[in-house]
């Protein structure tokens, strides 16, 4: 196949375009001195070590004159007080400070980038240099190179995120944050949306105790408001890589991926829910499950399935998490209880071991609104 007809080769020229015109429009990326400058930036950070992000601003004029003893000027630099004490400096060809300012950054990688790319003129460069010696650069308002954080706070934040094998630390937490009243909320039907439930269903019975004896009715289609939730919460707080409903090869659909660090390892959380819930037309009941067969083992069944159809594609899958909220009116027990190997297709049971029922997730009305 000829790389023009190839859909692929098109769909990376077409993501790489504005780089590959910036390389042959003026050439800068591309000169020596811009590249030894780069490696000099990052090799004085690995040696002179700090927490805090710099800018690095130098016109391009300056840089095409790069001093033939950049590296010992660059280390010289990183130990000037005025460079340790202002976030911001302007350097020249020889990379003394020619001016320099300690303005904090934006608030936030997304604001904090498109700051330093409005600084990168048609003649500036921008280096970010990160603590971890990962050198970003902007060039004519766009930028290029190997950082993912821009700021100290969202790389304090991501360092404060648990891995994978915290997963179990995290739903517990999560747990906590479900009965706390704006949480769990959202969930449920509303007092207004009930009171015109009871009109058109039963104006005659009394409102009060109708609202009370209902107020553990959910919203419409709530599995996509539970799993949008959790997902938001591991999302958040942990360094993984969270993605929504893959789709497997049969078509058949991961409520939640989750990644390693390293990108190698795969678990996935299946999404269930007990309970009653609202119809569409919010007029009269929709959906009610119980935890058999719903549970066991209907979506045992599922999640096993679904461990082998991973490795079947060669996915590392690890485990497979079910997670179920509990909304039932009555407090009743896990409905994981008694869960076991025979509750699988003996074909499957190999890969029970890689099964793990969480602990419901326990979701109630307490004071509704």
């Amino acid at each position: 196949m000829k790389f023009s007809d190839n859909p692929q080769f098109k769909g990376y020229l077409a993501e790489k375009k504005q780089d590959i015109y910036q390389r042959t429009s003026d050439g800068v990326q591309e000169t020596e001195p811009f590249q030894r400058l780069l490696s000099i930036l990052a090799e004085c950070r690995r040696k002179v070590e700090e927490q805090d992000f710099r800018l690095i601003l130098i016109s391009k004029e300056d840089l095409s004159r790069l001093c033939f003893d950049a590296d010992t000027k660059a280390m010289n630099l990183f130990r000037n007080a005025t460079f340790l004490t202002n976030r911001t400096v302007l350097v020249g060809s020889d990379l003394t400070i020619q001016n320099s300012n300690n303005d904090p950054f934006p608030d936030g990688d997304n604001d904090a980038r498109r700051f330093f790319a409005s600084l990168a003129t048609n003649d500036m460069v921008v280096f970010h240099v990160a603590p971890n010696a990962m050198v970003h650069f902007f060039m004519d308002g766009n930028d290029y190179g190997d950082g993912i954080f821009y700021t100290r706070d969202s790389l304090t934040r991501y360092e404060e995120r648990r891995t994978i094998e915290q997963l179990r630390e995290v739903l517990d937490e999560y747990r906590i944050e479900l009965t706390r009243q704006n949480t769990y909320l959202k969930f449920f039907v509303t007092k207004s949306a009930l009171r015109a439930f009871h009109s058109l269903a039963c104006p005659e019975k009394d409102e009060r105790t109708f609202l009370e004896n209902h107020k553990h009715l959910l919203n419409n289609k709530p599995e996509e408001l539970f799993r949008e939730d959790i997902r938001n919460y591991i999302k958040n707080h942990m360094k993984i890589v969270v993605t929504r409903e893959e789709t497997l090869e049969n078509l058949d659909r991961l409520d939640i991926e989750l990644t390693d660090e390293d990108g190698q390892d795969l678990y996935f959380i299946e999404i269930k829910w007990v309970g009653e819930s609202i119809g569409l037309s919010g007029d009269r009941p929709g959906k009610e499950f119980k935890a058999q067969p719903r549970i066991k083992p209907d979506a045992v069944k599922q999640v096993v399935g679904y461990i082998d159809e991973l490795l079947k594609e060669d996915k590392n899958v690890k485990i497979g998490y079910l997670a179920v909220f509990d909304a039932r009116k009555e407090d009743l027990e896990d409905t994981g209880t008694g869960i076991s190997e025979s509750d699988v297709p003996e074909n499957l049971r190999k890969h029970f071991h890689r099964f793990v029922k969480l602990p419901d997730f326990r979701v109630k009305n307490i004071n509704p609104r």
